[in-house]
């Protein structure tokens, strides 16, 4: 396949940015470099254009008053691990991702993209979309090549909605007027709490995954997606983003609430990620939240297994015509 050094050098510098505003950490910007590269190195840019809205909208959610999200909730500081002699690393409040946070929020969206780039842009044989006058990228025709596509598309657009729904929910959705309700049991909980819900975080989730769509339109848009699929299928897209920022947000909080616990720190009176005492604070007195799911799954698995089931719903929906 052909080295696309526009899309090389939008990937390293998106990359570079993430470093030096705290938003990714050195094992985080190589992937997203990576990841990055292969959504954007496309002929079909929507793939690449949902990624970075995500990435900087979910970068820019993870900073609004991050001192009073401090307040509620403690930062991660499990990843990166540090030498046992070395102090432990200063948390930074623009989420210092690793490379398997980034993998969580990238990977099946990019598979899709490097999919898609492989069967229809002609560089190895097959369909060229470009050369074959750009048909619908979304059409439901009675072609297969055309359904794949559909599928494609549609399942990263869902994907990175559903992740931006997510982000949405958890960064600003915590700063809810009201105290947010456990999933499971309907009752209040503490803000931080795996499967709280509010009515103010469903609501941003939806406007998550409606921005995702509103950027995924406007990219059709400007490729001549308008003429050859008509606006009605560009508001499916549309549609099915907002309902995917939905989906994947009450899925990872029915997620949370069951299978992952929340531990909260009565010394310092905020929600913490390990039951064990940080070396910061090793005397403080930490239990368990009352109601809070059993430990089976980490923090990245449920965002994972709930961007990647919302995707792979709408990919089968899509392939069905």
């Amino acid at each position: 396949m052909h080295i696309h050094p526009i899309s090389l050098a939008l990937a390293t510098l998106v990359a570079y940015r993430g470093t030096r505003s705290g938003s990714l950490n050195t094992s985080g910007a190589l992937a997203a470099a990576t990841l990055g590269y292969t959504a954007l190195a496309n002929p079909l840019s929507v793939f690449g254009v949902c990624l970075l809205g995500f990435y900087l909208a979910g970068s820019r959610a993870t900073k609004v008053k991050a001192a009073i999200k401090a307040t509620y909730e403690a930062p991660d500081t499990s990843t990166p691990s540090s030498p046992s002699s070395a102090p432990p690393p200063k948390a930074k409040t623009g989420g210092n991702r690793n490379a398997s946070q980034v993998a969580c929020n990238a990977l099946l969206g990019t598979l899709c993209a490097a999919s898609w780039r492989y069967l229809f842009s002609g560089e190895v044989g097959g369909r060229n979309w470009e050369q074959d006058g750009r048909w619908c990228v979304v059409a439901d025709g009675a072609e297969g090549g055309e359904r794949v596509s559909r599928a494609l598309v549609l399942a990263a657009v869902a994907f990175w909605a559903a992740c931006c729904g997510d982000t949405f929910a958890s960064e600003l959705g915590i700063l809810s007027s009201r105290p947010p309700i456990l999933l499971t049991t309907l009752r209040p909980c503490r803000r931080g709490t795996n499967g709280g819900i509010s009515s103010w975080g469903t609501l941003v989730s939806l406007l998550g995954g409606l921005l995702v769509g509103v950027l995924a339109v406007v990219s059709l848009v400007v490729q001549g997606q308008a003429q050859a699929c008509g606006m009605g299928r560009l508001v499916e897209v549309a549609g099915v983003a907002a309902l995917s920022g939905f989906g994947g947000s009450m899925l990872d909080s029915l997620l949370g609430a069951l299978l992952q616990p929340t531990y909260f720190s009565q010394t310092r009176s905020l929600v913490v990620h390990s039951p064990h005492p940080s070396p910061a604070h090793p005397e403080e007195k930490i239990v368990r939240v009352p109601g809070s799911g059993w430990d089976v799954l980490s923090n990245n698995q449920v965002n994972f297994l709930s961007t990647a089931v919302v995707a792979g719903v709408v990919g089968w929906w899509a392939l069905q015509g």
